[in-house]
């Protein structure tokens, strides 16, 4: 059997010859092959031209071309008769490694038959028409069944990244003789769409330029067809197309060659022309029509716009291969949408920030916010807001109320709170009934970072599975945009190394975030003392924190003193143990039988009560965090180890929930994100099974592709240590351990349970029980809320 030859072109023939040998037989007699040269030119960009409109500005002049919008990386390969329109050969891939050999790249044809010559380029996959077996190429055998192949993945691309645009093209007739040279004009299958934002209110900055509704699959052929007509109605996707985003920062702008203008490369949507009845053009949008998202700020208020692109600003909403698509969206300062509250603020330093703690939306796990907070009943009406711990002057001195504030009664659930910020770090802020109870809490993260940025998020792509396995060899399924660094970190990576204690500013431990209950809101910040042994949680091993003066210092212990602000509970002593946590966000409720002990108490499963949940028995509830129910009827399910029961769900939930820590517009991370961290999906055999990039500085922590093997962009997992599930802390430089929103049963928590040894990094975590229990608090990645 002949298999695809996936070899570098670099000028020497011997190592393009494909192998010759194999077992099993096969339908397709190859024959001899000679060399031929390939020759690939790139078209150029068609600019769309319309009459009048800013989301297609008319232009006679060409578009300026960079360089990587040509490049070609790796190339497949078919040849298809003339007459029969049947391939020849099986598809090879070859992959590139120099440009300027694009005019002379030496291939492996059929000679002395009319043929057309077929190129499709960047798919990023060498076994995507060809695996070695019959049935992988047997998709491709008619030309027609190549031009309507879905690429294995279509990743959006931004300038500043590493651009590989696909591209496609065929070869006019030809019969191919030793030597030939056959030329294969290529036309990109992405259209290139450019964005301006000029703001006409004075203080306004922009935040992001962010374009959704972008969808996952991009067919050879346009799903348009053969026509050279623009559709007019809008082109169905096939069935199971999900649709995701990509954004830039403002500040990533600076990074462009061009400033001034946002540049994306994304797959066609056609969603054709509408008839349009008076109103705005977002008025009539299709649902899944192409959408640009611009964030500003002023004020510490958001302002959201979208801006439809395509052939016209009218009534046109098509987004074309190689057609480029020039935005300019004016901003004149009227608010696009109001942004609903969440339990987390991301503020810079001598910010300002307004949001209305009554308007909640999420709807995950079915809790009722109106449950917990009301303006309309006076128990749970905020009557006064306050500090409840702060880092030094992260805030400031709020005893007279200034700089947090309750805004004017409202009457409904409009009231706001104000917040006014000063240096970076991290503060709990609290709302309290007239009886002097906490009702709910807010984390306000103050960072010059901007993590919450659509456009510092890196887009995490993962692997297919089943209830049969998990397909690394299979193209990946496109996840969420993953943000930059943990929730409530001052920093996106490690500085130094060290022993002992760490603090503020000490750059060391900035990229350790806040630590979190499996499905509670509110942060406990994280031990700065780096050690790897078992350490009381207490002021000696973490940042000082004060009170609503900032000037009292509030205390931390893991034993159970309620003199200090930030001390222990036993759970199974609890009756309403969700509420407890809301009114007493500083409380750490033990999941143990005892608090404070040491470490071989905490490793001990008999010393944990209900599974090592926080709740008591009968409490439990796997929904805290908008998961569903693990081994719900019907549900995806792939058992990973049969002797410890340990299951992946398909239980993420489509919902974030009003427990949910993470920021507006954010979530807590899905157990999937965590698969491709191996090349099994499994807990890996060497360090080698790890996709990590082990040429970066070795630290407290992991640098982790997100999207390819060993390649692409990367993110920062810091070790930065837990607290057990008795309250003290553990491992603080040396274990990662990330919660995410689903469950397994038996109240198992799916963690992403990290070291820099392969025999402690673990996808799935069944080894160390204390790991794994719903008390233990760990850091939290969050990713956007939708794709």
């Amino acid at each position: 059997m002949l298999l695809s030859a996936a070899v570098a072109m670099c000028g020497c023939t011997a190592e393009l010859q494909p192998e010759t040998s194999g077992t099993g037989g096969t339908i397709l007699d190859e024959g001899e092959l000679t060399e031929a040269l390939l020759n690939l030119s790139v078209g150029r960009f068609a600019v769309e031209a319309s009459a009048g409109t800013r989301a297609s500005i008319p232009s006679a002049t060409p578009e300026q071309e960079t360089a990587e919008e040509k490049e070609i990386h790796d190339i497949w390969v078919f040849q298809y008769d003339a007459a029969t329109q049947e391939l020849l050969i099986k598809p090879r891939y070859y992959t590139v490694t120099d440009q300027a050999a694009l005019q002379d790249l030496p291939v492996y044809l059929k000679a002395g038959v009319p043929s057309v010559v077929y190129a499709v380029t960047n798919t990023g996959y060498d076994n995507w028409a060809n695996d070695g077996t019959d049935a992988s190429w047997q998709k491709f055998r008619q030309a027609e069944q190549l031009k309507k192949q879905t690429l294995p993945t279509a990743f959006p691309l931004r300038s500043i990244d590493k651009v590989s645009i696909p591209m496609a093209g065929a070869s006019e007739e030809v019969e191919v003789t030793t030597g030939i040279t056959v030329t294969v004009p290529v036309t990109r299958m992405y259209a290139k769409l450019k964005v301006k934002v000029e703001m006409r209110k004075a203080g306004m900055e922009l935040n992001n330029v962010n374009v959704r509704q972008i969808p996952n699959v991009c067919r050879v052929e346009t799903l348009a067809g053969d026509g050279n007509d623009e559709p007019m109605d809008a082109v169905p996707f096939p069935d199971g197309t999900t649709f995701g985003s990509i954004a830039f920062a403002a500040s990533d702008l600076e990074k462009n060659e061009d400033p001034e203008w946002a540049v994306f490369y994304v797959p066609e949507n056609l969603q054709g022309e509408t008839e349009i009845q008076g109103g705005n053009k977002s008025d009539a949008a299709p649902s899944d029509a192409l959408v640009v998202d611009v964030t500003a700020e002023i004020g510490g208020e958001r302002y959201l716009y979208a801006v439809y692109p395509g052939g016209n600003s009218l009534n046109n909403f098509n987004i074309q291969r190689n057609q480029v698509y020039r935005i300019t969206v004016t901003i004149t300062g009227e608010k696009g949408q109001s942004n609903p509250s969440a339990n987390c603020f991301v503020v810079k330093p001598d910010g300002f920030l307004s949001f209305e703690p009554y308007y909640r939306t999420e709807t995950g796990g079915g809790y009722n916010f109106a449950d917990y907070l009301s303006p309309h009943d006076e128990l749970l009406k905020i009557a006064r807001v306050g500090i409840i711990w702060q880092t030094k002057d992260c805030i400031g001195d709020n005893t007279n109320g200034t700089l947090v504030q309750l805004g004017e009664n409202t009457g409904d659930i409009h009231q706001k709170i104000y917040v006014r910020t000063q240096k970076k770090g991290n503060a709990l802020i609290g709302a309290y009934n007239s009886e002097g109870d906490i009702l709910w809490s807010w984390h306000i993260w103050v960072t010059d970072d901007e993590p919450d940025n659509l456009g510092r998020a890196v887009t995490y792509y993962t692997y297919d599975w089943d209830q049969n396995g998990i397909y690394p060899e299979k193209p990946r399924i496109q996840g969420y945009a993953v943000m930059s660094c943990n929730l409530g970190a001052l920093a996106e990576n490690q500085k130094g190394m060290g022993n002992g204690l760490h603090r503020y500013p000490d750059p060391m431990t900035q990229a350790f975030g806040m630590l979190y209950q499996w499905g509670r809101k509110d942060p406990f910040p994280p031990l700065r003392h780096i050690a790897s042994e078992y350490q009381d949680y207490n002021d000696e091993h973490t940042d000082l924190h004060y009170d609503n003066s900032n000037q009292v210092e509030v205390h931390k212990t893991s034993a159970a003193d309620e003199t200090k602000l930030f001390h222990s509970v036993v759970g199974s002593t609890l009756t309403g143990a969700v509420r407890h946590a809301i009114a007493n966000p500083t409380v750490f409720i033990s999941g143990t039988n005892a608090v404070k002990q040491n470490e071989a108490y905490v490793q001990a499963k008999n010393n944990y009560f209900n599974n090592g949940d926080w709740c008591p028995a009968g409490e439990s509830d796997n929904k805290l965090w908008g998961g569903l129910e693990p081994a719900a009827d019907g549900m995806k399910a792939y058992t990973i180890n049969s002797n410890n029961n340990v299951h992946i769900y398909d239980n993420y939930g489509t919902e974030k929930s009003i427990f949910d820590p993470c920021p507006t517009g954010w979530r807590v991370a899905s157990g999937e994100l965590w698969l491709e961290f191996t090349n099994t999906g499994i807990n890996p055999a060497s360090m080698g099974d790890i996709n990590y990039d082990d040429k970066f500085p070795i630290g407290y922590g992991m640098n982790m592709y997100m999207q390819k093997w060993k390649d692409g962009p990367t993110s920062y997992f810091p070790t930065q240590g837990t607290r057990v599930g008795d309250g003290g802390g553990i491992r603080t430089s040396s274990c990662g351990n990330y919660h995410n929103a689903t469950t397994d049963t038996g109240n198992r928590v799916n963690i992403l349970h990290i070291h820099q040894d392969y025999g402690l990094f673990h996808i799935f975590e069944y080894q160390f029980y204390f790991y794994y229990v719903k008390s233990v608090a760990g850091p939290v990645r969050c990713v956007r809320d939708s794709k």
